[in-house]
């Protein structure tokens, strides 16, 4: 009897284990929440950027770029999960941690989507970032006429720092600009729209406007002769006759005009940049991501940002805050064709008649 009693505990010792083993081996898994569900077509824009007609579409371009969560065991990211996640870290900019516990994924899962469906974004460039063509840009400087009434303008050009943290490693202060953080200086191009037509994204905090303007594949198109229109552009860069900047000191009514139109006109470069940094918020905040995938988050947003504007998505924000005040070193002008060709336009486009502006195109 007593040997009974022992084999009976061995067995339920046994089994105990078993089922211990059992349950250690069962992985329990939450079905993630699906936002195209949760939220109205307002809130899922709010939170997102875009609405959910504009992110399939997105989905569907870049979708075959996205790895395949068929083939992964447990519980598979899908694809249009990694690009909201990715929306969602480019519209707050918070912690890949915090953005991890809110969608019940890990931050290495968080941190794989931002890479992959970023890198998938990039790919769109060449089909949303497009400077006019040479054909193109007649339209293109009637649009612009339309704003204050300045002639021949085919695009307006500024820099705007990102901040970033330390890249490390010898060249890590290059990247510190003159206002003491760590940055990128992105030159920007847009149109009369506030569309982005051309972005460079590959320079240093402590780069110049001028230099990296002066050393861009749009400075290298334009003194070729190409086009006959020119951009606009602050008192940092030189006056060019494919680039016109400000009268430093104007002395005559005509060059108060040319400046105030001037001014008027620059101002969409400024309004689209604050339009993007406001519609993603981690343009605003130091981005903690390798420096090779930051640089290709800044030129993912001004995709969306394109796509947002060719769509007329809403952006909730004061005109005051679209309008900051660019303080830059002054560069020094091209006397020669520059100065002269500004001097031209100011002749021919801007006189008084009867106390108004008018301008002939």
């Amino acid at each position: 009897m007593a040997a009974y009693r022992h084999l009976l505990r061995r067995v339920a010792h046994v089994g105990q284990w078993e089922d211990l083993a059992i349950r250690r081996r069962t992985r329990l898994f939450r079905s993630r929440r699906d936002p195209f569900e949760m939220y109205s077509e307002e809130e899922f824009t709010q939170r997102f950027r875009l609405s959910k007609q504009v992110t399939l579409d997105l989905l569907s371009k870049i979708q075959h770029l996205l790895p395949d969560s068929t083939r992964k065991r447990g519980l598979p990211i899908p694809p249009r999960l990694q690009l909201l996640v990715t929306l969602r870290y480019y519209a707050t900019g918070s912690l890949q941690l915090d953005m991890g516990d809110c969608c019940d994924m890990s931050q290495p899962s968080v941190s794989t989507c931002v890479k992959t469906v970023t890198s998938a974004i990039c790919q769109l460039a060449g089909d949303y970032i497009k400077f006019p063509s040479p054909a193109e840009e007649q339209d293109v400087m009637r649009q612009f006429a339309e704003v204050a009434a300045m002639p021949g303008v085919i695009g307006c050009v500024d820099g705007v720092h990102i901040p970033i943290i330390s890249p490390g490693g010898g060249d890590a202060e290059l990247y510190r600009c003159r206002k003491g953080f760590f940055s990128l200086n992105i030159m920007g191009v847009c149109n009369s729209s506030m569309l982005f037509t051309n972005l460079v994204v590959n320079w240093q905090g402590s780069a110049h406007d001028a230099r990296i303007f002066s050393e861009s594949v749009s400075c290298a198109t334009l003194e070729g002769g190409q086009y006959r229109g020119y951009l606009l552009g602050d008192s940092g860069y030189a006056c060019k006759s494919y680039l016109l900047t400000p009268i430093r000191i104007p002395r005559t009514v005509k060059e108060r005009h040319y400046n105030a139109s001037h001014i008027k006109t620059r101002n969409l470069i400024e309004r689209t940049f604050g339009i993007w940094k406001k519609r993603f918020a981690i343009l605003s905040k130091p981005m903690r991501t390798a420096l090779s995938t930051s640089k290709k988050i800044v030129t993912a947003c001004a995709i969306l940002h394109n796509i947002a504007i060719l769509n007329k998505l809403p952006i909730d924000m004061p005109e005051e805050e679209l309008e900051p005040i660019n303080i830059d070193i002054l560069a020094e002008d091209d006397v020669g064709t520059g100065n002269a060709h500004r001097a031209s336009i100011v002749e021919r486009f801007f006189y008084i008649f009867c106390g108004c502006q008018n301008v002939h195109h």
